[in-house]
């Protein structure tokens, strides 16, 4: 019988995490749907043997469906291929969620799914589970998991445990091959529903002879099959002799101001054997005058060191006291004494609220948007706060704080999800201003189709034409405010050099136009205003134009169209800029004044808006003399039906420029 050490340490984890905290660290399980005679599999397999390499037993595991179509295959793999929406080799999916399909070069050492890897690790669930006990001889193969919930889940009426049967070092045609699936044991439905309940299951199977036991492993996950998350994963890989894993509760990405205490971190010692570790915050990041502290049982810390036996853990909050407008960041760093596992950073920000610009980073692992981005939107003279969309999902209300969006997607995969495109929908509803830059966008949205490619053509106003011009010339439309006399090359030294698959683009009604051409024949950027939102869509990567005075030129003109200012004048020095809409009082029962201050006569708008950027109700349109306003919200919304409690956002719109105040309802 090979039942490793694992089975003690795990089941010493399940029972010490328990009773001290309601949530545990989910491991990462990575799909991948390939065939013996993909020509760019390889790569794919390269990239996660680096992950399997990279990180722990207790932090990921992976599996290949291998297709009929070729070698190595089996029925199970089909049907999970299938069930996975595999279009075509290879495709992988991250925890049943995040997919990345194809691979480039750049798959080979991992580049492509670290980034993807780094951002699921942090995440908390409410499942335990360990394989505790297996056997994979010839005749008397079994295996035992247990499950163990923390939390309450809402629905388990499609909640599955499965496991599969892998085999390493499988050879097929001169080609040794890794992680092949050989069996899906029975899938067993979900019992447990209430925190403290447990659920034991025992499944026999058989081991053909012709696979190896010593290469042979278990791995067995729990999937929802609503949307096919995966809520845990645990393998029957030995457990390291020293090992840690955490979680971060919430978003470590914040649009505050003054204090913000982000959730709750937990450390965890998962290893063998007990450790020490070393737990601070490193702050080269922050502004000279914003602080940084750990708040650790009870008490703010600098930093803290902890002593952990196997299976305990230790709790933290990151709190970052912003002294003024702009941004920072801190790390944390977990840091084990022993030295037997590697440290492990957790990123935290704080974005204040008067900042103008958005920039999301959503390019993977590169860093286009300090190299390329920042600078032209620092030239451009515009204050701006950068997003990891790798750490930090997004919802409209976190982004109806800025004026305008930039939204970079280099050639990662996904570039933007279905999350991503409503809060995009959401942000552009309320009056939005969005640059959206990358050479994947239309050819994803389109091969995604559905809602993808609705969202596409509705939001971007732009039908997809095709995925590579092979042209790396661009010009600008004559007398367009954007186009007009540039000349642009996405290629060579001074830029990303990276434009593989530029894609070709057209407008979409009338109200977008083309302002940046390939050729004749092929639109390569559209700007589009639709009387609420604007919109300015690059078909190609802004980061391979290749030269800064360049980028910083394109830069400075779609800020000129999509939020103008007087000519020449910047966020720096803006005084005719309308004062942000306050309530009081705040929070307020049943009705609030809302006052703001115009420097001049012209338009406005006044709208509310719950915390997921929806559209309450417009409080004040029209023409408003300069000076003083106080328009009285009755905490009704549109219908005249009284808003719940919560969070709302006021959105003032005068002329072209914006501020938001943010109000509370307490019935």
């Amino acid at each position: 019988m090979r039942t490793q050490r694992n089975a003690a340490i795990a089941a010493l984890l399940l029972l010490a995490v328990a009773p001290a905290t309601a949530q545990v660290p989910r491991a990462v399980f990575i799909e991948e749907g390939g065939a013996t005679w993909c020509g760019y599999c390889p790569r794919a397999r390269a990239g996660v043997a680096v992950m399997l390499s990279r990180y722990d037993a207790t932090e990921i595991d992976a599996v290949e469906y291998l297709d009929s179509s070729g070698g190595l295959s089996c029925p199970d793999a089909d049907a999970r291929n299938a069930y996975n929406q595999v279009g075509g080799f290879p495709q992988l999916a991250f925890n049943g969620g995040s997919t990345i399909a194809g691979a480039g070069t750049d798959a080979v050492n991992g580049s492509t799914y670290d980034p993807v890897v780094r951002g699921l690790l942090d995440d908390a669930t409410p499942l335990a589970m360990r394989i505790s006990g297996y056997s994979l001889a010839v005749g008397s193969a079994y295996v035992t998991v247990e499950l163990n919930l923390e939390e309450d889940l809402a629905d388990i009426s499609q909640t599955r445990l499965r496991v599969a049967v892998v085999e390493d070092k499988v050879p097929y045609n001169a080609t040794q091959y890794n992680d092949v699936l050989r069996d899906m044991l029975p899938d067993q439905a979900l019992t447990i529903s209430e925190a403290g309940q447990s659920q034991q299951v025992t499944l026999n199977f058989t081991v053909d002879p012709a696979w190896l036991q010593a290469n042979l492993r278990l791995v067995a996950f729990v999937q929802d099959d609503r949307d096919r998350s995966i809520l845990q994963s645990a393998n029957s890989r030995p457990t390291p002799s020293y090992a840690l894993r955490y979680y971060a509760q919430g978003a470590r990405t914040a649009i505050a101001g003054g204090t913000y205490t982000f959730g709750e971190a937990a450390l965890f010692n998962t290893g063998i054997n007990a450790d020490t570790y070393d737990v601070t915050l490193v702050t080269t990041d922050l502004p000279a005058d914003w602080t940084a502290r750990l708040v650790h049982e009870g008490q703010d810390v600098p930093g803290a060191v902890v002593p952990l036996a196997p299976g305990e853990r230790a709790r933290f909050n990151v709190v970052i006291d912003a002294a003024s407008a702009g941004q920072g960041s801190v790390v944390l760093n977990l840091h084990a004494q022993s030295g037997g596992t590697p440290d492990r950073q957790l990123a935290y920000k704080v974005i204040t609220p008067d900042t103008r610009v958005l920039l999301i980073d959503d390019d993977g692992a590169a860093a286009f948007e300090t190299l390329y981005f920042a600078p032209a939107l620092a030239a451009a003279n515009k204050t701006y706060g950068v997003w990891d969309r790798s750490t930090s999902s997004l919802k409209a209300a976190d982004l109806a704080h800025f004026d305008m969006v930039v939204w970079e997607c280099g050639l990662s995969y996904p570039t933007v999800d279905a999350a991503d495109r409503e809060a995009l929908a959401g942000y552009l509803d309320g009056g939005g201003r969005l640059l959206i830059t990358g050479q994947e966008i239309g050819w994803e949205m389109a091969d995604t189709g559905g809602d993808a490619l609705v969202w596409y053509n509705t939001y971007l106003h732009a039908n997809f034409v095709n995925d590579d011009t092979n042209d790396m010339t661009i010009t600008g439309v004559a007398g367009d405010p954007i186009g007009n006399g540039l000349s642009l090359t996405i290629s060579g030294a001074g830029g990303a050099n990276n434009q593989t698959y530029p894609d070709a683009i057209s407008p979409r009604g009338t109200e977008a136009s083309a302002c940046l051409i390939y050729s004749a024949t092929y639109t390569a950027g559209i700007r589009a205003d639709n009387g609420v939102h604007k919109v300015v869509y690059l078909g190609f990567g802004f980061e391979a134009i290749n030269s800064a005075a360049s980028r910083a030129l394109v830069m400075q003109r779609v800020c000129d169209w999509l939020i103008p200012y007087a000519s020449g004048v910047g966020d720096g020095a803006v005084p005719t800029a309308a004062s942000p809409p306050v309530a009081a009082p705040n929070p307020f029962n049943p009705r609030t004044g809302i006052t703001f201050s115009l420097p001049a006569a012209g338009p406005v708008r006044l709208d509310i808006y719950d915390i997921r950027g929806r559209l309450v109700r417009v409080l004040d349109e029209g023409e408003r003399v300069a000076g003083p306003h106080t328009v009285v919200w009755d905490g009704c919304d549109a219908a005249g039906q009284p808003a719940p409690s919560g969070t709302y956002l006021c959105r003032l719109r005068a002329g072209e420029q914006g501020a938001t105040g943010k109000l509370m309802l307490v019935r």
